[in-house]
């Protein structure tokens, strides 16, 4: 036996006191009255019936003593050791989107939630308890946790996840687990069923219904209509569901189809629309898993400004490019002339001219043959060719590359000279290449902005006569003036890329949930994470103004139906026979002990007081 806090047994020495108390209690004698002669009188026939009358004192002395001794016992809070009485649990929680399907008042992630409270509560004291969340990962929550009440505390604050599990990550968790501990017993919790088990308790939570759901939406948009396509599918059974459009919130189209179970049927809405914002096509049936009934688009177009700089003696050759290409705002300056100008503007071309430092801005950088700071990159000089030689196309596959690239055939392009370009620390993606020298990249400089390096002089080769260089100067365009969200539509487990955009501040996003997330803005873009389902608002300040873009990120499709797994569950390895060491805590019986003292103390003294007096 051990005490959680042994000062408590100080309290004992109100032991001797009470004892001294009770020998020097004060003595008085009793003296008759003619007015209490008759009472007098009867006191021997009280006494005769009140046999006790001589040791009550002794019976409330031993009562107190009890007392005191069982208040200071429960303050030390005694513990008994049991030896090999007690196992280590560890718990293997699905918590993937399909853990919100309703399953009578509670969701199965509830459900799942009461099961390890039950096993918890049933265990000896002084077991130890784990868990493992998994949904698109596996997640250790807590481990070795002894406190029964702290354990439970800590599964009542766990929620489900919105993304996709494989069972594969369940039955990986619970391989682990057994490899750390044979000897423990292994709970998997889950809205999945499995053929036969080993080494696992398998805990199958939740119970069918109806439930449909809509995916693949996609839409056109000409003429002023908007046509909005899509798919539906009804798992439980077959059924006649509800489709409505909702055009910038407000209804504008609704639709019936017959779906038989587990088909997909395609479904088509269209309304009127000179413009929108948004649009959301959902089922309205009534179903169990609320999270795959609806897909919300946003309209990605917006104004922007292409306000670009040349700096350039010439330069006339870019301005026409450009301006044939997007609705631009196109100056040129001299290089002299640079080096006075006032101003700001969203894209810089240096050709053939090295500035003293980069602008705060995007940047393209024409025959660059000095080293420039924050450039990402150094000179080891020109390289004449001494006649045409055609440059290489990269062949890498990144997306990055692809996209810079689309269009882009790079056949036939000849050059005779370019500079060498070397210690290149920053991440650039390689165009086009000449004996492995990049001979066209793009990345992010040392200020974090998104930078394009031509490393020959554009006007002494042929490739500004090439209707590659057009498809080519049309991507650069779209990459130095990125949208802050290429597309609207996403599933609960991608990342969304939110590019950054020169002069961008303050960039964040809030999650359906209303978490709010920091998003970096020194490089060229940022990663979301979309954990949730529903709605994602992207933050960010541009030039004192408030800027708001929105991300839907939808259900996975195969948590809408949690299948029958038809291989088993079985955990290899041979099971181990230790125990822990359990443990006994009296305490709630010695709380009890104290208030029967108490009331039989009480008893004792009205007993005395009443009766025998």
């Amino acid at each position: 036996m051990s005490f959680m806090y042994p000062l408590g047994l100080i309290g004992l020495i109100g032991i001797p006191i009470v004892i001294i108390i009770y020998i020097l209690r004060s003595k008085y004698n009793e003296q008759t009255v003619s007015s209490v002669y008759l009472w007098r009188l009867s006191e021997k026939f009280l006494k005769r019936r009140n046999p006790l009358s001589g040791i009550t004192g002794i019976i409330s002395l031993i009562l107190q003593i009890l007392t005191i001794t069982v208040i200071s016992l429960a303050i030390a809070h005694p513990v008994f050791v049991l030896p090999n009485a007690a196992h280590d649990y560890y718990f293997i929680l699905d918590s993937s989107s399909s853990m919100n399907m309703e399953s009578g008042k509670d969701t199965r992630f509830e459900l799942a939630k009461d099961e390890i409270t039950k096993v918890i509560k049933s265990a000896a004291d002084g077991s130890s308890y784990s868990l493992v969340s998994v949904s698109d990962k596996a997640e250790r929550v807590f481990d070795g946790v002894t406190d029964k009440r702290s354990a439970r505390e800590l599964v009542d604050a766990l929620t489900p996840g919105n993304t996709h599990g494989e069972s594969a990550d369940l039955i990986r968790a619970a391989q682990d687990c057994f490899d750390g501990d044979p000897s423990g017993y292994i709970y998997v919790i889950t809205d999945k069923s499995y053929s036969s088990t080993q080494n696992v308790n398998v805990i199958t939570v939740g119970e069918s219904g109806e439930n449909y759901a809509i995916f693949d939406s996609a839409y056109s948009h000409s003429g002023g209509k908007l046509k909005v396509s899509a798919s539906v599918v009804s798992y439980e059974s077959d059924a006649v569901v509800n489709v409505e459009l909702l055009l910038n919130g407000e209804l504008a189209a609704s639709t019936e189809v017959s779906v038989k179970k587990g088909e997909s049927v395609p479904v088509s809405l269209e309304c009127a629309a000179l413009t929108f914002s948004s649009f959301t096509v959902r089922v309205t049936n009534d179903d169990i898993y609320l999270l795959d009934n609806e897909l919300t688009t946003y309209n990605l177009k917006s104004e922007k400004t292409y306000s670009t700089l040349i700096v350039s003696d010439g330069g006339f050759f870019f301005k026409a490019a450009i301006d044939a290409l997007v609705d631009s705002e196109v100056d040129i300056v001299s290089p002299e002339e640079y080096e006075k100008l006032d101003g700001e503007y969203g894209l810089y071309i240096f050709d053939c001219y090295e500035p003293e430092s980069l602008p705060d801005a995007a940047v393209w950088l024409i025959n660059p043959d000095r080293s420039i700071d924050d450039a990402g990159f150094g000179i080891r000089g020109k390289i004449d060719l001494g006649e045409a030689v055609p440059i290489e196309k990269s062949k890498s596959t990144s997306t990055s590359v692809r996209t810079l690239l689309d269009g882009v055939e790079g056949e036939d392009i000849y050059i005779k000279n370019y500079v060498k370009y070397s210690g290149m620390y920053l991440d650039f993606s390689t165009l086009f290449s000449i004996d492995g020298n990049p001979i066209i990249f793009a990345g992010a400089n040392g200020l974090g902005n998104r930078q394009v390096v031509f490393g020959f002089d554009i006007n002494e080769s042929d490739i500004a006569l090439s209707y590659d260089f057009v498809m080519l100067l049309g991507n650069l365009i779209d990459y130095s003036f990125p949208n802050v969200i290429d597309k609207t539509n996403f599933t609960a487990g991608d990342v969304a890329t939110v590019n950054t955009v020169t002069g961008a501040e303050n960039m964040k996003a809030y999650s359906p949930s209303g978490k709010e997330i920091y998003l970096g803005y020194d490089g060229a873009m940022s990663a979301l994470s979309l954990d949730e389902v529903g709605v994602y608002t992207v933050s960010m300040t541009i030039a004192d103004k408030e800027n708001t873009y929105r991300i839907y990120s939808g259900a996975h499709k195969d948590e809408s139906s949690p299948v029958e797994h038809e291989e088993s569950l079985e955990l290899s390895g041979v099971p181990g026979g230790e125990l822990r060491d359990g443990e006994y805590d009296p305490l709630t019986i010695l709380f009890i002990c104290l208030a029967v003292l108490f009331i039989a103390d009480w008893g004792v003294y009205c007993y005395e007081k009443y009766q025998l007096r």
